[in-house]
């Protein structure tokens, strides 16, 4: 169990919109480190400005999570240095069917499982061995009421909050034994 009540070192990906970008203010606070990852660095800034403002120190990484190869590394090394006793899995896309009924852009479907799901798993896989090594640290995981009943107009979105809701459940099983949550 952490020696803190609330987490002092967190480690947000997708923190620059979405519940990502909702959360990283919502932490911000003196004596709290953020570390927060997206794809436009202006983005990224406005939202460090935001953050410091509230007492917060901030850490900026500004990378795209499809590149999975640069987020596991990236995750490893802040696991490593700063030791995040929370990391918020935040990054995400959603895509729908057409105005008409047209099928999901396959590119946009694609994109979407690539950040959805396999970004998701890069980030946990990655995280997983400095809090297990420490006994101690959260995960927190995204998905959605969609992830239990697909809706008919998004449905690589409710395939992709599926994934992650099940994804979830094994680790949250898994790792509790650990003091990993």
């Amino acid at each position: 169990m952490s020696s803190h009540a609330s987490p002092r070192c967190i480690l947000i990906t997708g923190a620059t919109g979405g519940i990502g970008g909702a959360l990283a203010p919502a932490y911000a606070a003196p004596g709290v480190t953020l570390i927060l990852q997206g794809r436009r660095q202006d983005r990224l800034a406005e939202m460090a400005e935001q953050c410091r403002a509230l007492g917060a120190q901030v850490l900026l990484e500004a990378l795209d999570v499809r590149d999975l190869d640069a987020l596991r590394a990236m995750v490893r090394r802040v696991s490593e240095q700063h030791q995040p006793d929370l990391v918020l899995v935040g990054a995400g896309l959603n895509t729908a069917v057409g105005a008409n009924g047209e099928a999901e852009d396959w590119d946009d479907s694609r994109a979407l499982m690539e950040v959805n799901v396999m970004a998701a798993l890069a980030t946990v896989e990655a995280a997983l061995p400095a809090m297990r090594s420490r006994g101690d640290g959260q995960i927190a995981l995204f998905s959605s009421l969609a992830g239990w009943r697909g809706l008919p107009v998004t449905p690589t979105y409710s395939a992709s909050k599926a994934a992650i809701r099940v994804y979830g459940e094994a680790i949250r099983d898994w790792l509790a034994p650990e003091g990993v949550k």
